[in-house]
Order: structure tokens, then sequence, then C-alpha cells
């Protein structure tokens, strides 16, 4: 029986990470962002387009730092800020405010296809359709060419 133990908290684990990482999708809300490309390739981890959200602009109020955020959507389906504070509050993502957009590490960055990233990056207009639950985590699930 003891042989079997560590085996089997192994493979619990393993299915508690897959489905935190699913959980995102089935309990969360989904949104549009718009996105601007820019530093398309790492030669360590491989083809990537690094993303910059326009429409993700603090008030004034806010002090440059880490933030907490939480989205809705604009009259054109996009994502944009709802609520912003530099204190943590229930169901807020956190980021990161130092120029003059808000990042998201989880948003940061999308891995592409080898080969697409000069595509991705020549677009200068994308979309990235990202999913938020409820507590707070993001995933980016599709990254799009906007006209």
């Amino acid at each position: 029986m003891k042989r079997y133990l560590f085996p089997v908290l192994q493979i619990i684990v393993v299915l508690g990470v897959i489905l935190s990482f699913y959980s995102i999708s089935w309990f969360g809300d989904s949104y549009r962002f718009r996105a601007e490309p820019y530093d398309p390739f790492s030669p360590v981890y491989g083809e990537y387009v690094m993303l910059q959200y326009p429409d993700l602009k603090p008030a004034d109020s806010v002090k440059k730092g880490v933030v907490y955020v939480t989205f809705t959507e604009d009259s054109d389906g996009y994502a944009k800020i709802d609520r912003i504070s530099n204190e943590r509050f229930f169901g807020s993502v956190t980021g990161d405010y130092y120029d003059k957009y808000v990042t998201i590490p989880q948003l940061d960055q999308y891995y592409v296809e080898q080969g697409t990233g000069k595509g991705y990056e020549d677009a200068k207009k994308l979309e990235v359709k990202a999913d938020v639950s409820p507590w707070g985590t993001v995933r980016a699930t599709e990254l799009l060419v906007r006209k």
C-alpha cells in the first residue's frame, strides 16, 4: 500500500494543475483585447509576439507600480479597464503600470508557430482573446490579426 501512495499523490497533483488551468475558461469571462506587437523572436524560447494594449490606459489618479484591474467591454466589444486600484480587491487581475499602459504579465507575450512571428509584427493591429477567472487569473487563448 505504501509503495503506491507516492505515485497516486503525484497523479493527483498533476491533475490539480491541469484542472486549475482549464477552470479559468470554464468559470471565467472571455474578453477581446486590442493589441500591438513588438519584439517577435527569442532564440531561447522560440518565436513569440510581445504585446502591449492601447486600451488599457489608467486614470491619472492611479500611482505607477503594481495595480489591480477588472475589465468590462466597450461599445466595440473590446475589453477596457472597468476598475483600477493600487490596492488589491476581490476578482482583480494583477498588473504593472510604469509607462502609459497597464501590462498584465500573463498577456505580455503570445507564443506563435515558428516562422509566423514576422507576419504578426507587420500586422500592427492584433486581437487577443483571453479568459479572465473570477479569482483573478488570465489565460490568453487566441491571437488574431485585426483589419
